[in-house]
């Protein structure tokens, strides 16, 4: 149920607090904001509350009940008002319908009769209020409709030729956390200049225009209307806001340029404000950039590329960083060349880790430079950590490679820095991985893999001693014993009588 507000005005105390304690005002739909006890406080009352309804005495001190209401209806024809009286007579009630009082009561049968009254009164409300709902939805869409082709560049039939051939502005505002009540605020200020308006994802976007008869006085009424909007934002506004407000041209096909001048100039302001602590205000003609150059045709050649490729989000981000705070800063570095970066290095990843989920037709998505960098650098950590799974479940896959390789050719004179390089791995990597995934050094491996191999060979042939040495790759019989022993904490010979013995 609509719920809406309502004043009681009435010179008697007893009949003001038996209204306000003796009707279920919830159940009925209103909630009464204040009560006066005279004409006089009444209109006072009514400017600090604004109540869309009024159940008013006629018979009063100071002003009567018929003339507050003339000012009422007068100041704001859509408040509804209930008169009250204690007489009965017909010119009283004929003289309150023609001011447009929406009921007239006799106080003698008053709480029945009110009751229903504030029934009919919160159907006709409710229906006024639909009715408002309903065109101003139109007017969002027509709203709308018209600020999409003015950004396109598209002149809309609908502008009149004095508007077409007016100057133009764009404004634009962000905040960290958007009042609902703002977009609306601005709607329903009176401005100098005519206004487009287009709410989302945090910012609310103007188009500021004007008739061409009055040129001469467009950059003055532009000044006061930016004053009007930042007052409003000083008023509704709980937290910092940026606003950036771009040049102004003749053309509407210079629209979209202009929103990208609003929007660069907000970037700028955000990014001297990290904590957005502030609220600031800037017009993009009174800004000098700073004058930075980034060769972006070059970009796949740069260093950034061996940090994709290793997974390294800790430098890429910290370099991404620094690009995007010296093209907030640089007037020359556009959204579009961000974007390009952007999407070089998206390529990059999909190169490496052959992921193809990033569309990238998503970036069109992004206005702001900021927050394109925030889009990137949650990019740029769940991609690297891709990166770095992949690299290491290749790493592993190749360490068993190099295992395989060992087993195979253990009987042979291996040397870590050989095999380290047939791998394309460096020797101190390769002996760290290789501990890592055996559980021993690279030439305990070996060695170990030979006198369990001579093991076999020992118990499972008569091969002599000497013959089992040189077969696991040791030429010299001693050398091999002198191993054999340390592993085994016994003689070759003696294992072979041993385990035979035992049955192997």
């Amino acid at each position: 149920m609509d719920k809406f507000t309502l004043m009681i005005v009435d010179d008697e105390k007893i009949i003001r607090d038996g209204l306000q304690n003796s009707i279920n005002w919830e159940g009925l739909g209103f909630e009464v904001v204040a009560a006066a006890a005279d004409g006089e406080e009444a209109i006072e009352l009514f400017q600090a509350h604004k109540p869309q309804a009024v159940i008013m005495d006629i018979h009063m001190p100071v002003m009567s009940g018929l003339e507050v209401l003339e000012k009422f209806k007068y100041e704001h024809p859509d408040t509804e008002v209930i008169l009250l009286s204690g007489y009965d007579e017909f010119a009283y009630a004929k003289k309150g319908i023609q001011e447009g009082a929406f009921d007239y009561i006799i106080k003698l049968y008053m709480f029945p009769e009110l009751e229903e009254s504030l029934k009919k009164l919160h159907q006709a409300l409710s229906h006024r209020l639909d009715e408002t709902r309903k065109y101003n939805q139109l007017l969002l869409l027509k709203n709308d409709y018209l600020f999409q082709q003015l950004m396109k560049g598209i002149t809309p039939i609908e502008l009149n030729q004095a508007a077409q051939e007016s100057y133009y502005y764009v404004a634009s505002i962000w905040l960290p956390s958007l009042p609902s009540v703002l977009p609306d605020v601005i709607s329903r200020i009176s401005l100098p200049l005519k206004l487009l308006m287009k709410q989302g994802n945090g910012y609310v976007h103007l188009i500021l225009y004007m008739a061409e008869e009055e040129k001469q006085f467009f950059h003055q009424k532009l000044v006061t209307s930016i004053r009007i909007l930042e007052t409003q934002l000083n008023d509704n506004a709980i937290t910092a806001y940026k606003v950036g407000i771009s040049s102004f041209k003749p053309q509407v096909a210079e629209i979209p340029q202009l929103y990208r001048e609003a929007m660069k100039t907000i970037d700028y302001l955000r990014h001297g404000d990290p904590e957005n602590s502030e609220r600031s205000l800037l017009f993009y003609e009174d800004w000098r950039g700073q004058d930075i150059s980034l060769n972006f045709s070059r970009i796949p050649d740069m260093h950034w590329v061996n940090w994709v490729y290793s997974g390294d989000d800790i430098n890429l981000i910290s370099w991404m960083k620094m690009v995007f705070a010296e093209a907030c800063v640089n007037k020359q570095i556009t959204l579009s060349d961000m974007k390009y970066l952007c999407v070089q290095i998206a390529a990059q990843f999909e190169k490496m880790t052959k992921d193809h989920e990033m569309a990238f037709n998503s970036l069109h998505e992004f206005d702001s430079l900021v927050e394109l960098e925030a889009y990137m650098i949650l990019f740029i950590k769940e991609r690297c950590v891709t990166a770095s799974h992949r690299m290491q479940l290749q790493k592993s896959e190749s360490i068993a490679a190099v295992k395989e390789y060992v087993d195979e050719m253990y009987r042979t004179n291996l040397i870590l820095e050989d095999v380290a390089k047939q791998f394309y791995f460096s020797t101190g990597y390769l002996s760290s991985k290789f501990k890592e995934y055996t559980g021993m050094t690279f030439s305990k491996y070996i060695m170990t893999k030979r006198i369990e191999t001579a093991c076999t060979l020992l118990v499972g042939t008569e091969m002599k001693v000497y013959e089992i040495a040189n077969e696991v790759g040791y030429s010299d019989e001693k050398h091999f014993s002198k191993l054999f022993t340390q592993i085994k904490n016994t003689g070759p010979r003696e294992y072979r009588k041993h385990n035979k013995f035992n049955g192997g």
